[in-house]
């Protein structure tokens, strides 16, 4: 039986493509491992969103080929499904400049893999099930934990933010249809899934295309298909990501106060605490905008926790600029922030028509500045964790300890014997006792 290792980069949604692509892998008699030097085939699902990812993928790629592996790429830095065999003209660029690489694949086309895989292999097997007729986004996945499912409900981008690869390397925004993403859900539900979570490069922006259905507004769309989903019998947990603050109204509010297994945490990325840098950064929101949402939500729901996303030392960025974002995380009291300082990315308006103003050094500093203010907000925020009793999500248990995400996104730890993985994929009541950490809590169950 042939063997293949699969490495994947980049968000959440690469990782649930990823579970859809070991499902056709399996499905033609190929065996996973563990480790690149057990494999006859490597795949790399690449993240383009950064040109130091890519980079890191090539530095993979040479490893591989040392050890004379057959290595493809998918995943967003793909543009277009070719092999080696095919016209010097029909080739992704990636194999012409980079020729270890022995074939790539759009992830949109995984179902082409095993006709790719033949030509390296005539005892390839045909697949046991057919995929010619499925959209990929319907391919059922290989769960790589059986209490927890990530579920694409839409792929593409339509904003063009001026620093961001992702809508040249996914394409426009396409939405699956609403019957065949709650089909999938109440699927995982049956088999045992407690916690599912949508995803979509802007999960937000999803439409309907369900023809018995009226189509609305897009913000709505998402609000109709949450509460679809969150109504599923026995469905514990429902979180998405990543939403868009353009997208973010009064009506998924409603929703998630509606229904409680809806995650009392959200990632709602804002890039920047200067209306004016958003604009420069083609965001098609302002300040003003995500702190009216932020204020509305945490009134209707106050146990709310929220995450972010910021780029610091834009082009032009000024030291004022820069002191709006460290003022909106003084008011905001994120309790994760995830901080990068920007670097030009080749193809993207910013890339190509922007001059990067600001110095390396200026970046760091800035990044530090940021990194130590979210810090300072977390010491505080933590001392009101402490007394609360939390619904921990079990993922590991190492060492007799136990450690999971709550309900509202804080990761908690507490001792639960050495011989009690049975615990993994249960949801335990935890009390909060001390703050193990800025980034975690220590507790002790109820």
């Amino acid at each position: 039986m042939k063997k293949y290792f699969l490495k994947t980069f980049g968000c959440q949604m690469n990782y649930s493509d990823s579970e859809k692509l070991e499902s056709v892998l399996e499905s033609i008699a190929l065996e996973q491992v563990e480790r690149i030097e057990e494999s006859d085939i490597v795949i790399f699902n690449t993240c383009s969103i950064k040109q130091h990812a890519e980079d890191r993928v090539f530095g993979y790629v040479r490893n591989a080929k040392k050890l004379g592996k057959i290595v493809g790429l998918t995943g967003c830095m793909v543009r277009k499904t070719s092999t080696q065999h095919f016209e010097k003209d029909e080739k992704d660029s990636l194999l012409k400049k980079f020729e270890r690489i022995d074939f790539v694949f759009r992830i949109e086309d995984m179902k082409s893999l095993p006709e790719l895989l033949q030509e390296y292999d005539e005892n390839i097997q045909r697949p046991k099930i057919s995929f010619d007729e499925l959209d990929y986004l319907n391919i059922s996945p290989k769960l790589k934990e059986n209490f927890r499912a990530f579920v694409p409900i839409m792929t593409g981008c339509d904003k063009f933010c001026t620093y961001c690869i992702v809508p040249f390397a996914r394409g426009k925004e396409r939405s699956r249809p609403f019957a065949d993403i709650v089909n999938e859900c109440e699927m995982h539900v049956k088999n045992g899934v407690k916690e599912i979570t949508l995803v979509g490069q802007n999960v937000n922006a999803y439409f309907l295309d369900d023809s018995t259905r009226k189509t609305l507004q897009r913000q709505t769309d998402f609000a109709i298909l949450l509460d679809e989903i969150a109504q599923i019998k026995n469905l514990k947990r429902l979180q998405f990501t990543s939403p868009h603050p353009r997208h973010m109204g009064q009506d998924v509010i409603d929703v998630m106060v509606k229904n409680e297994n809806i995650a009392r945490t959200l990632h709602l990325p804002v890039q920047s605490g200067s209306t004016k840098m958003l604009q420069k950064m083609g965001r098609e929101h302002n300040i003003s905008r995500f702190t009216d949402f932020t204020k509305n939500l945490r009134k209707a729901i106050p146990e709310i926790t929220i995450t972010t996303d910021i780029i610091v030392g834009f082009c032009d960025e000024t030291e004022e600029d820069f002191q709006e974002t460290m003022k909106l995380f003084n008011s905001e009291k994120f309790i994760m922030a995830y901080i990068s300082k920007y670097s030009v990315r080749k193809g993207t308006i910013a890339g190509d028509k922007m001059k990067d103003t600001i110095s390396l050094e200026e970046k760091k500093r800035r990044f530090e500045l940021l990194t130590e203010k979210l810090k300072e907000v977390l010491r505080k925020e933590n001392k009101k964790e402490i007394g609360k009793i939390e619904e921990v999500l079990v993922d590991e248990v190492k060492n007799g300890i136990a450690s999971g995400k709550s309900h509202r996104g804080r990761t908690i730890r507490f001792p639960i014997g050495e011989k009690n993985k049975r615990f993994i994929g249960e949801i335990i009541s935890v009390k909060i006792i001390s703050s193990e950490s800025i980034w975690s809590f220590t507790g002790e169950m109820m």
